[in-house]
Order: structure tokens, then C-alpha cells, then sequence
């Protein structure tokens, strides 16, 4: 149990220190880092694939007039998941994932897709640099 506790204490650090460089304080509370316009979709369950594969869990997002929406606030994954996140935004912005530190460049109209293994456990903030909105927590255990 001391271990859990020292290793979420690590990742907590590493966290808080990640989402300081940006300017945004890092949580682990759903309720403050849920997305401002968040929808009730599919989006971010998991795909199926086929036997001896990895499994993919979709993350669609939808930026509109500086507000990201998603299916859920807070995307829980296994670690070894494959996460593929597809962002759509009407303005040009930056998609940034805390803690892989992975960017995507959003230009208006067009799909950007942000595809990774999530092999880091923790909690981890997925935020819009220009329009500081947070878009939402990729959670790893």
C-alpha cells in the first residue's frame, strides 16, 4: 500500500509539474477538468480488434468557438491500450496531451489524429494551447 501511495504521489508531482508549464493547474478531480461543452457520444469507447491485438480506445473531440466537447470528461484506459484521439476544431490551435507530451497542430475543419500507446500510468490532462480549454483526462491504470 506504501507503494501505491509513494507512485501516485510521483505521478501527482509529475502531473502538477507538466500542467505548470502550460499555465493550467493539473487535478485529479473529474469534476474540475471536465470539458466546459461536453456531449454524450460513443466516441471514446473501445473499438474491437480482431484476436491477438491490441486493444484501440477512440477518442473523438469537437472544438468549437474555443470549447472542446467530448463523450467524457475523464477517458479511462488499461495500460498497453492503444488511444487514437481525432480532434476537430473550427479555428487553428494546438492539441496538447500532458505527460506524453504529444501535440497536434488543429487547422479549421480539418481531422488532426493523435494516435499513441498508453503505457504511462496515471492521470493525465489533454488541454487546447491557444484557447487554454481543457479537453479532457486520459486516465491509465
Amino acid at each position: 500500500m506504501r507503494l501505491k501511495r509513494a507512485l501516485t504521489a510521483v505521478v501527482t508531482v509529475g502531473i502538477l509539474g507538466t500542467a505548470a508549464a502550460c499555465g493550467e493547474p493539473a487535478t485529479d478531480s473529474p469534476t474540475s477538468a471536465a470539458p466546459s461543452a461536453a456531449t454524450t457520444d460513443a466516441s471514446s469507447a473501445p473499438a474491437s480488434a480482431p484476436s491477438g491485438q491490441q486493444n484501440v480506445t477512440n477518442v473523438t473531440v469537437t472544438v468549437a468557438k474555443g470549447k472542446a466537447s467530448t463523450a467524457s470528461g475523464r477517458v479511462k484506459v488499461r495500460r498497453g491500450t492503444t488511444v487514437r484521439f481525432t480532434v476537430t476544431s473550427d479555428a487553428a490551435d494546438e492539441f496538447h496531451l500532458h505527460g506524453y507530451d504529444r501535440t497536434l497542430d488543429l487547422r479549421p475543419g480539418r481531422p488532426a489524429v493523435l494516435e499513441l500507446t498508453a503505457d504511462k500510468p496515471g492521470v493525465f490532462e489533454a488541454e487546447l494551447h491557444r484557447s487554454k480549454a481543457r479537453v479532457l483526462e486520459l486516465q491509465v491504470g
